[in-house]
């Protein structure tokens, strides 16, 4: 147990980037007006409505992703079963990244049943019924739930935040490459739902914060069980 827990010593680098990045968006959707002001830009308001309608490309990039994650769950089930020629550092980047997989898309779905907060579609302000409540104030009692914080459309896309594990700690070059481009990714489809009006940019940080903070804990927990293997 001390072993795992020595092993366990998280980088202060990390820490302070996920607690600060988790300061930063709080600041931003509390303290600023930088989602009304994006959200104003995308919205039309001379014919009442968001601008932009991309649900099957959307789509199409959700079906995508979740067909990653399965194969991703599936390789790692086999590799369970019948162990690849991997070396061990590999190994535990397929285990982050199916549990991932798995992990990341029921938190933020779970966390966004919980939230409460409203949709920009729902809002007044672009033709919806609710007023606007900033992130830590209360909406109105009657206000109908909706599941818009964390935003759950890119939530497979997020997972695959675990695949720059593949090129580190021997390529970290090569990992921060990867890692930029998934979270590229990601961003790219929550700019296409606040194109729609279907959430606030802080919502798509925050699925991108939630997904990094599991990667990152489950890298920790799965390197030191192999290392001490």
């Amino acid at each position: 147990m001390l072993a795992t827990l020595k092993l366990l010593k998280t980088p202060k680098g990390i820490d302070s980037a996920l607690m600060l990045s988790a300061m930063l968006i709080i600041g931003i959707g509390n303290y600023s007006n930088f989602d009304l002001t994006l959200a104003d830009s995308m919205f039309d308001s001379a014919r009442g409505q968001f601008s932009v309608n991309a649900n099957a490309l959307t789509g199409s990039f959700q079906s995508g992703m979740t067909m990653l994650a399965a194969a991703a769950i599936l390789l790692a089930i086999w590799d369970t079963l019948r162990p690849l020629h991997w070396c061990v550092s590999h190994r535990t980047a397929l285990r982050v990244l199916a549990l991932s997989a798995m992990l990341v898309p029921l938190s933020i779905d779970l966390l966004s049943t919980f939230s409460g907060v409203l949709c920009p579609g729902d809002l007044l302000r672009y033709g919806g019924l609710e007023p606007y409540a900033r992130l830590l104030e209360t909406a109105p009692a009657h206000a109908s739930a909706t599941v818009c914080l964390p935003a759950t459309q890119a939530s497979h896309a997020w997972c695959l935040l675990a695949l720059p594990l593949f090129f580190w700690p021997r390529q970290p070059r090569l990992a921060a490459l990867a890692a930029g481009v998934m979270l590229l990714c990601g961003l790219g489809v929550g700019w296409l739902q606040q194109m729609q009006g279907a959430q606030f940019f802080t919502h798509t940080l925050w699925s991108a914060w939630i997904a990094s903070f599991f990667v990152y804990l489950l890298y920790q927990l799965l390197k030191a069980d192999d290392a001490l293997a």
